[in-house]
């Protein structure tokens, strides 16, 4: 159409750019903005190539000035992985989605029949808080299996540093994904899915215009891409029949008394038996949860522990969930980022916090039912916090524990807690959840030079435990080139084997470079 060339206008020149928590911050020459083509056709082939073309031209001025480029999304991770100090894309408004027909899937996919019914083709700049009204919605009756709990990324920026959930049996965010659109610089595109898990007809990527690949390794790598493949169109994803969570956050035991790192939380905490130890189960719990998080302050000693476990239910006929912020505090779907952002103003140390938190329910005592959007909707609150994950195999979770109390007890005390999240094993290369289960150690809480100093020192300490880690791209992190290949060994190699393959030009490269992707050793 004419009118397209508008679509992606320069909404910024240069000036300072910073993050949405306030934690990175530096210049850049300009954001360039795209939006939807003005006379909003129908989410399918022609509008996503009408999207295309401006986008590829857009990237093709970028790279004929000399300026790296980079698609930003929200700009929600709390590490620079999306900063550049060159060009940003801001796609906040590319927000198709549509459900695939069964027409549409290739008749060699290996998915169940309801992984089959809930494939969805989205649009990369859909923030999860919306993907998941929307999935939730009726006709469409669906839900995601996982999210982080702060749910104000893109879907693509949100797969691309790899954010991790808490429900038991499955694994990240990422993990819904099956099918990747890429455009691979000015004037490549591809369809990517695995070889052994063909999605959709190659009439899809034919009628885009792209090239249909299907290649394990390449779609692993993109999957967790850290932004340095191009920029990410569209995704295909499984999401599963709608349901409701009973969810519960208590900091006591049936018996009332108060939770602390005790042995029988220890082994919770380890062996996720749920069976052992029915005391530490919410009253008429006594089943396998869905979800299971429990949060450590190891300020006090013995450390205090508050946990959320959350159980599956069908969704009730005729349910509508109501996704309005929560302005009366805390549920459990808030991570303990959102819960120390809001309390800056009011404590200077986590001890009192702490106790603020159970007594005033500021973090949400008993029992809160919604469906997977309520509980973990979007949050407003633009605040600046410190926040670290550290991943580490199941079996290795209270050494990881253990390590980090010890090393609060030297450097602190430090106005952090620690939060303790699983997830299986995922297939994409650089993904943390790289063990079977995986133990994510979110270290969350006041930004301040003592807290720096721990998710600094976080790193040296897992190696000289001799415990197996890698670190969350997301957020802050000490990643090196010899960490970097410690964490992820041979599927680093492949990761840089599949940016080669599909970005042979060095210029494109460097294109989609950035500060963060070299230190960690994987440009060029």
């Amino acid at each position: 159409m004419a009118d397209d060339q508008t679509m992606v206008k320069r909404v910024s020149g240069p000036g300072q750019w910073t993050n949405w928590h306030e934690t990175v911050s530096g210049p850049i020459k300009g954001i360039d903005k795209i939006s939807y083509p003005s006379d909003n056709p129908p989410y399918g082939a022609d509008a996503i190539n009408r999207c295309t073309a401006q986008l590829q031209r857009a990237i093709a001025a970028a790279k004929a000035a000399g300026e790296p480029y980079r698609a930003v999304g929200r700009g929600w991770s709390l590490s620079d992985a999306p900063y550049v100090d060159g060009l940003l894309l801001d796609n906040s408004l590319l927000i198709g989605r549509k459900r695939l027909r069964a027409d549409q899937v290739d008749p060699d996919y290996r998915g169940s029949a309801q992984a089959r019914d809930g494939l969805c083709l989205i649009q990369s700049g859909t923030y999860v808080s919306e993907l998941n009204a929307w999935l939730e919605s009726d006709p469409i009756g669906l839900s995601l299996r996982t999210s982080g709990a702060a749910n104000g990324q893109t879907i693509a920026g949100a797969m691309s540093t790899g954010i991790h959930g808490s429900a038991l049996d499955v694994g990240a965010f990422h993990d819904h994904v099956v099918a990747i659109h890429l455009l691979a610089g000015p004037a490549r595109q591809v369809w990517l899915e695995r070889a052994g898990y063909p999605v959709l007809k190659p009439t899809m990527a034919q009628s885009l215009g792209a090239e249909l690949i299907r290649d394990d390794d390449m779609f692993n790598a993109v999957l967790v891409g850290l932004g340095a493949f191009g920029v990410i169109h569209n995704v295909v994803i499984e999401a599963r029949p709608r349901f409701t969570l009973r969810a519960y956050n208590y900091g006591t035991d049936r018996n009332g008394q108060r939770l602390t790192l005790n042995p029988a939380v220890r082994q919770r905490i380890k062996e996720l038996d749920f069976a052992a130890s029915p005391e530490l189960n919410p009253v008429g719990e006594n089943g396998r949860p869905y979800f299971f998080q429990p949060i450590i302050n190891p300020n006090v000693n013995p450390p205090d522990v508050l946990i959320t476990q959350m159980y599956e239910q069908p969704w009730p006929a005729g349910y509508r969930p109501d996704y309005r912020t929560r302005q009366d505090g805390f549920g459990p779907g808030f991570d303990f980022i959102s819960v120390a952002g809001r309390a800056l103003d009011l404590f200077r140390n986590l001890v009192p916090l702490f106790a603020n938190l159970v007594s005033q329910q500021m973090f949400k005592l008993g029992l809160t039912t919604g469906s997977w959007g309520e509980i973990f909707g979007y949050k407003t609150m633009r605040t600046k916090v410190a926040s670290g994950s550290v991943a580490v195999p199941a079996a290795r979770v209270l050494d990881a524990l253990d390590a980090l109390i010890a090393l609060n007890k030297e450097i602190g005390p430090v106005p952090l807690v620690f939060g303790c999240r699983y997830q299986r094993k995922s297939p994409a290369l650089l993904a943390i959840n790289r063990w079977d289960p995986t133990a994510v150690i979110s270290i969350d809480g006041i930004y301040n030079p003592s807290s720096l100093k721990f998710l600094d020192a976080v790193p040296a300490r897992m190696e000289a435990k001799g415990i197996p880690f890698a670190q969350h791209w997301g957020k802050i992190n000490g990643y090196t080139p010899a960490r970097v290949e410690a964490a992820f060994g041979q599927d680093r190699d492949k990761w840089l084997a599949a940016r080669h393959a599909l970005l042979p030009d060095p210029v494109d490269r460097v294109l989609f470079e950035n500060d963060f992707v070299r230190r960690a050793g994987l440009a060029g």
